[in-house]
């Protein structure tokens, strides 16, 4: 088994499967879209139905499912289970519906499936664009408000531009609003429990269901959160900014000036902002502005090279990061309980 870095080929939702969807993918990222109404670019997914593809190297044209059942733990280091993760980008010409994700013990009771953590990066964002990042029910129950319809009186805006960091934990109400193109990396599930949705109708005549009463269920009120600074340490090639770092995932943003050598160990996910090289071995790839290159856990000996931004996702090691940052953990969330 001769492990190497995959450039994964993304799949697309589009249309009317994401009818708030836009024309940034295609136009200003140049992904191969099918449309200008494409809202999601599904670049790492073992989703059924919507699985990424490898386009590089001897095992071209095979889908994610199957390399895990061809490298197994040396893909992803662990032993057996779902695929953890998912990273996808987001384009949106209209609002998400507002909506909430269940944890682990909820989601595997009433979906058999796994929760949703997750976070956004603001790739790409309209003057006055804005997200919906949790409520303010000034003391009264939520379950009454929107009872009484008045759920968008409460809802928390934030204006967001490019860079901005934002984690979703679960139970946290959110949406992306219109004009915003963004990276999102979260736990591997589709459960989202739509809680309102703008009493919109679309091109068949009837609005889209509401999950309001799951919704309520794992609703968490009380999560007040802010957008992630993140705390910077330097290292071999540059330096790296780490953001979040639960018990699901990990992301950080590499910030290349060099050559940076990466962790074996560990499975990441790799989305530079630029042109860089990735190097392994005898090997190089050279990769292009919003690839995503999936390195195996069981590949030692990667380094990056070159000038930019590299975002990068990966299971958590929590511990270890504790005992790199000290102090500065408090600012990496999800790190500190």
């Amino acid at each position: 088994m001769t492990l190497y870095p995959l450039l994964m080929a993304p799949t697309f939702r589009h249309g009317e499967e994401t009818p708030w969807g836009g024309h940034m993918l295609r136009d200003t990222l140049m992904k191969d879209a099918p449309d200008g109404a494409t809202g999601e670019s599904l670049e790492i997914s073992a989703l059924p139905g919507y699985e990424s593809m490898v386009s590089n190297g001897v095992h071209a044209g095979k889908s994610l499912s199957r390399m895990i059942e061809l490298w197994g733990e040396g893909l992803t280091g662990k032993t057996g289970g779902e695929f953890p993760l998912l990273l996808k980008l987001l384009d949106t010409m209209m609002p998400l519906s507002v909506q909430v994700h269940p944890d682990d013990a909820y989601a595997a009771k009433n979906e058999n499936k796994s929760g949703k953590s997750e976070a956004w990066i603001i790739l790409n964002a309209e003057p006055g664009a804005r997200i919906v990042y949790g409520v303010d029910t000034h003391g009264e129950p939520l379950d009454r408000i929107v009872a009484e319809g008045r759920i968008e009186s409460c809802l928390r805006w934030k204006n967001v531009r490019p860079g901005d960091v934002y984690y979703i934990p679960e139970g946290m109400v959110h949406a992306v609003g219109e004009g915003i193109l963004c990276y999102e990396i979260g736990q591997s599930t589709d459960i989202n429990y739509r809680l309102w949705d703008w009493g919109r109708v679309f091109s068949d005549g009837k609005p889209r269901p509401l999950q309001v009463e799951k919704a309520l269920d794992v609703c968490r009120p009380d999560l007040q959160l802010e957008k992630n600074e993140g705390t910077t340490v330097l290292c071999k090639g540059g330096s790296r900014t780490y953001y979040i770092c639960d018990s699901h995932f990990e992301l950080c943003r590499l910030n290349l000036s060099g050559k940076m050598p990466l962790e074996g160990g560990r499975m990441l996910f790799l989305t530079p902002m630029g042109p860089c090289t990735l190097r392994w071995g005898d090997e190089e790839m050279a990769l292009d502005a919003f690839d995503s290159v999936l390195v195996p856990a069981g590949l030692g000996g990667v380094v990056l090279e070159g000038d930019t931004k590299v975002l990068m996702s990966s299971l958590p090691d929590r511990e270890k990061l504790i005992g790199e940052l000290g102090y500065r953990a408090e600012n990496v969330a999800g790190l500190v309980q």
